[in-house]
C-alpha cells in the first residue's frame, strides 16, 4: 500500500512538472504584440537585438500575461513600497517589473518545495534525515535564487549599457557629419538614428517620432530616454542638439564628445585588461608554492629524521 506521504510526494512533484511544461509550452500570440510588430520599435532584418537588451515592446508584449507576469502584478500591487526594483535595468532590458519580480518569487517558492521534496524522498528511501538540514538547505537555495535575479539584471544591464555606449559614439560621429552637410538639429538626429540597425538606435528612432507626433521637441525625448534607460551619454547629444535648435553650432561640439567617449571607452577596456592580468597572478602564485612544498618536503622531512 502507498503510504500518504508518497501520494503528497508524488502530487508536488507532479504539479511542478505541470507547471513547468505549461510555462515552455508556446501559448497563442497576443493581439496586442501582433500589432506592436507593425511599430518600429524592432531592429532591421539581418541583425536581431542581443537577448541582453531586446526592444521593450515586443519582450514586454511576450511576458503578459504569463503566470510570473501575473503573480508580479499581484506582489506588486500588495508589497510593492517594500520592494527594490532596478527599474533602469529592467527597462533596459526590456523586462517589466511585474515579470521580474514573479520570476523572483516564483522561483525561490519553487527552491523551497525542490529542496524539501528531495528530503522527503531521501526520508521515504531509508535514509533518516531530520528536519532541520532539508529546511535550512531550502532556505540558503531560495535566497540564492531571490538574490541572483537581481545580480544577472545588474550584470546584463551593465553589458548593454557598454555596448550602448559604443553605438552612441557612432551615434555621435554621424551626426557631426549630418551637421556639417547643412542639415537641420531635427532632421540629422533623426536621420542618424534611422541610419543605425542597432537596436538602441532603433528605440531612438521611435522615441524621437513619439516625441515629433507629441509636439514636443526631439532632444528632450532623446534626454528622457537616456534617464529613463540611465544612460548619461544620451544627454550630451541632447544638449547639444538643443543648443543647435537654438542656432548655435554643435559640429566641433558634436566631435569632442565622440572622441571623449571613444577614449573612456578604451580607458574603461585597459583598466579590465589590467584586472584579468592581475587576477591571473593568484592562480600562478598558489601554483608555485604547492609545488615548491611539494619538493622541498621531503628535503625537510629527511634533514629533521638525521
Amino acid at each position: 500500500m502507498i503510504s500518504p506521504g508518497a501520494l503528497a510526494c508524488g502530487a508536488v512533484v507532479g504539479g511542478g512538472l505541470f507547471l513547468l511544461v505549461r510555462e515552455l509550452l508556446p501559448s497563442r500570440p497576443d493581439m496586442d504584440a501582433v500589432l506592436d510588430r507593425l511599430e518600429n520599435t524592432t531592429p532591421r532584418p539581418g541583425r536581431a537585438a542581443p537577448p541582453a537588451a531586446a526592444p521593450a515592446g515586443a519582450r514586454r508584449r511576450g511576458q503578459e500575461g504569463s503566470l510570473r507576469e501575473r503573480a508580479g502584478e499581484q506582489i506588486l500591487a500588495t508589497h510593492g513600497h517594500r520592494l527594490s526594483v532596478p527599474s533602469a535595468d529592467l527597462e533596459l532590458l526590456g523586462r517589466s517589473a511585474a515579470y521580474h519580480v514573479g520570476t523572483k518569487v516564483l522561483g525561490s517558492l519553487l527552491a523551497l518545495v525542490m529542496v524539501q521534496v528531495a528530503g522527503l524522498l531521501l526520508t521515504l528511501a531509508g535514509f533518516g534525515l531530520s528536519w532541520a538540514p532539508p529546511l535550512l538547505a531550502s532556505l540558503v537555495f531560495a535566497a540564492y535564487i531571490w538574490f541572483d535575479a537581481d545580480a544577472t539584471v545588474r550584470r546584463k544591464a551593465k553589458a548593454a549599457r557598454l555596448e550602448v555606449r559604443y553605438a552612441i559614439a557612432s551615434f555621435l560621429e554621424r551626426a557631426q557629419l549630418e551637421r556639417g552637410a547643412n542639415v537641420g538639429p531635427e532632421a540629422a538626429v533623426q536621420r542618424t538614428a534611422e541610419v543605425g540597425d542597432h537596436w538602441i538606435l532603433t528605440r531612438i528612432s521611435a522615441a524621437l517620432k513619439r516625441a515629433e507626433l507629441a509636439g514636443i521637441p526631439q532632444w528632450a525625448a532623446l534626454k528622457q530616454l537616456g534617464e529613463q534607460l540611465d544612460i548619461p551619454e544620451l544627454a550630451a547629444p541632447a544638449e547639444s542638439f538643443s543648443l543647435a535648435g537654438a542656432g548655435a553650432s554643435i559640429q566641433k561640439t558634436l566631435a569632442t564628445q565622440a572622441l571623449l567617449l571613444r577614449q573612456r571607452l578604451l580607458t574603461d577596456r585597459e583598466a579590465e585588461a589590467n584586472s584579468a592580468s592581475e587576477r591571473l597572478v593568484v592562480p600562478g602564485t598558489v601554483l608555485f608554492t604547492v609545488v615548491l612544498i611539494m619538493f622541498a618536503y621531503p628535503a625537510f622531512s629527511a634533514l629533521t629524521n638525521i
